[in-house]
Order: structure tokens, then sequence, then C-alpha cells
């Protein structure tokens, strides 16, 4: 009885319950927009073709953001075997839709290979980096018709954005100095992870590596942009053309990546499509059909392809006192 009230209590904490709760109210009110009924028999009648499509393009989505992964991780001397590296993308992958879901593969690399959090989460954020440069030069030089505006606030995000990261990596030789400065060991801990983030950061600013991952990410974005039409086109829009949808799911990643997604990008994302659908003269049953009929085959395909990763490798979290060190190959105890 005391384990039930121990896990009730972790799970309603404010972190764990309200991104849940908004969640659930953002897709409460993208449903009263639409007609869900007419969505729900759509959804049964989805080609067996749209759903290979989906499959097919969640592998190629798959398999490029874990070449970009590793290719990180060894700019910055992160060396993991293969099977711990697959179950860390999977459970980041399995994980990306939940608040800071995506930064479970850094936890598990530390629990497996005992790689530092903050040195490792230097590739995961270089990709959101990479992430957002590429959906934001899309926005850029793609137009939304009436929304003009979102083409200058696109360049106006990605300047502040670049700019943000040089001021970071400019700063990193003065933020050396501020460990020893607080007295608290729990602050120098975070200040000690932040430092590794930045020294990541600045391994991984190389034009080489940033060329690849821009390329890598608009070859990932594209397959899931060509899911996403499928799917489209597969609930009864059928006039959505490629462009548009891609433009339509973009704008909703966009808002999603520079802050949305840090609460819940369930329902908004779905939401967010909906609205700028309207754009194209989309209705918001049409719309609901679109993002909620690609939530669940996209989900389904990643869930499809990452579990049975999961099953096969879940024994590389290995028992207290025997994990072996990513960093140079040491072992250490925990």
């Amino acid at each position: 009885m005391l384990k039930i009230f121990t896990h009730a209590r972790a799970v309603l904490k404010p972190q764990v319950i309200l991104p849940v709760l908004l969640a659930a109210a953002l897709l409460v009110f993208a449903f009263s927009l639409g007609d869900l009924g007419k969505v729900v028999a759509r959804l049964r009648d989805l080609p067996l073709r749209v759903l290979g499509i989906s499959i097919g393009g969640a592998a190629v989505y798959l398999g490029c953001k874990a070449v970009q992964l590793r290719l990180m991780l060894r700019r910055i001397d992160v060396c993991i075997p293969p099977r711990p590296f697959w179950l860390a993308f999977a459970v980041g992958e399995l994980t990306v839709t939940l608040p800071l879901g995506l930064f479970s593969q850094n936890w598990v690399l530390s629990a497996s290979r005992r790689v530092h959090v903050g040195r490792s989460s230097a590739a995961t954020v270089m990709m959101l980096l990479v992430e957002i440069a590429t959906v934001f030069l899309f926005l850029a030089v793609i137009a939304i018709p009436g929304w003009s505006e979102v083409r200058w606030i696109s360049v106006a995000l990605l300047v502040v954005f670049a700019s943000a990261v040089a001021a970071a990596l400019l700063f990193e030789d003065k933020a050396r100095e501020l460990p020893d400065r607080f007295r608290r060991e729990w602050v120098k801990k975070i200040a000690k992870g932040a430092i590794e983030l930045l020294d990541g950061l600045r391994k991984l600013c190389t034009p080489h590596t940033i060329a690849v991952s821009l390329v890598l990410a608009a070859i990932y974005l594209g397959a899931l942009a060509t899911a996403f039409w499928q799917v489209g086109r597969g609930m009864h829009v059928q006039h959505l053309s490629y462009l548009d949808a891609t433009t339509i799911y973009m704008f909703s990643l966009a808002v999603i990546l520079i802050g949305a997604g840090l609460i819940s990008q369930i329902g908004t994302v779905d939401l967010l499509g909906m609205v700028i659908a309207r754009a194209w003269g989309i209705g918001y049953t049409d719309g609901l059909a679109m993002m909620l009929g690609f939530r669940i085959v996209w989900t389904g395909s990643i869930w499809l392809l990452c579990l049975p990763i999961v099953g096969a490798t879940w024994r590389e979290m290995p028992s207290h006192g025997k994990r072996k060190s990513g960093d140079g190959g040491k072992q250490e105890s925990g």
C-alpha cells in the first residue's frame, strides 16, 4: 500500500501532471473544433500503402538521426559501443514527445557508460540547434499565404540563435572559473555540467560538422514531411501538395522547437497544424484529420521500429558498480 502511495505521489508532481493536463486540454480543444467522428472514420479507411510509406519514412528519419548523433558523439570524443548507443538513441526517440524527453538518451548514456550528462548533452543540443536552423531556413524561403511576417520572424530568430550560440562559446573560458565560486556542491555540479556542454558545443561548431548535420537534418525532415503529406492525402485531404504539407508541419515544428515543446508536444503541434492549415483553405475537420492521423501513424511507426531495439539492448543497463566509461574506455565504479 505504501508503494502505491509513493508511486502516486511521484506521478502527481506538478512537473509531471501539468504537462499531461495541458496536452489533454489542447487535444480536447482541437477535437471541439473539428468533427472527431469523421476523423475516426477516415482513420479506419487509411490505405495500407500509406502505413507502409510512414514506416519507411520513419526508418529514414531514425537512420539519419542515428548517424548524426553518432558523428557528433565521436567529434566530442565520446566512444560508445553499438548496443548501448542504440539503446540510448531508441529511448530518446520513444520519449521525444515528453517535456525534455530527448535528453533521456543522455541519461541512458550516463547510466550505461558513465558518460557525463553535460558532455553527451552537447551532441543532443547541437542536433536541436541544427534542426532549428533547418526549419527556420525553410520558413525563411517558403512563404505562408497571408502570413508574410513569418519569413522575417524566421530570419530574425536565425540571427538571434546564431548570436546566442556564438556568445555562449565566447563565454566558455570565463565560465570555467565559475564552479570555484560556488559553495554548494550541487551548484558546482550543475556549473561543471554546463561547462562540459559548452566545451562540447565548441568542438561541434566546425564547418564540416555543421554542413553534414544540416544535410542529414534536411533528409530526415524531408522523410517526415513525406509521411505527413501521404497521411494527409490518405485522410481525404486530397488537394494537399507536398510543399504545402511540408510548410504546415515545419511551422508547427518551429513553434515547438523555440519553446512550446518544453511543456508538451502532444496537443500543441496538432492544434498549431490545424490553425496554420487554414491559410491554405483547409477546414478544421480536415486539419484535425491530417494532424491526428499523422500523430497516430507516425508515433506507431517510431514505436514499431524503436521498441524492438530497446527489447534487444536493455540489458546494456548494467548493475551497480559494473559500468564502463565511454570517455576513455576505463572501468569506473558507480
